[in-house]
């Protein structure tokens, strides 16, 4: 039993510097392709001393997802960075989005590594992907 409340007192502290543990406010900075995304809009266990956040694993594939949509959204700053990001984001290979975009691998291959331009309608499908998963959690 004490083994058990000192795990459930650890889990409280920081595993960087020890630190208490709170529920704050939580700015989180993404570099999708050449662009850099903020989202402020969140919350996260943050260390009091060294404000190291504690995000789990779920959460920060939210954030990535959430970043890539809106660079693919924006349709400016479109290249092959950004739709490998994107498709990493899914947590797919080049042969399942390929499938989902209804494209070859080949296609989808090159657009990744700036061969060829990806049309605005394939962006917006990607984005439609990505919402998909953010709203139904599945993919």
């Amino acid at each position: 039993m004490a083994n058990v409340a000192k795990n459930m007192e650890d889990e409280k502290r920081c595993p960087e510097c020890g630190g208490a543990l709170e529920m704050r406010g939580y700015r989180h900075v993404e570099h999708v392709g050449h662009t850099k995304v903020t989202d402020g809009t969140g919350m996260a266990l943050q260390c009091k001393e060294c404000g190291e956040p504690m995000l789990s694993l779920l959460a920060l594939a939210g954030y990535e997802r959430r970043a890539a949509s809106l660079v693919l959204r924006d349709g400016k700053h479109v290249d092959g960075a950004v739709v490998r990001y994107a498709r990493k984001a899914l947590g797919l290979r080049q042969t399942e989005l390929a499938a989902l975009l209804q494209c070859t691998p080949e296609t989808l291959s090159r657009w990744e590594n700036s061969a060829l331009q990806m049309k605005r309608a394939e962006q917006l499908a990607l984005v439609a992907l990505i919402e998909g998963v953010e709203r139904d959690g599945v993919r």
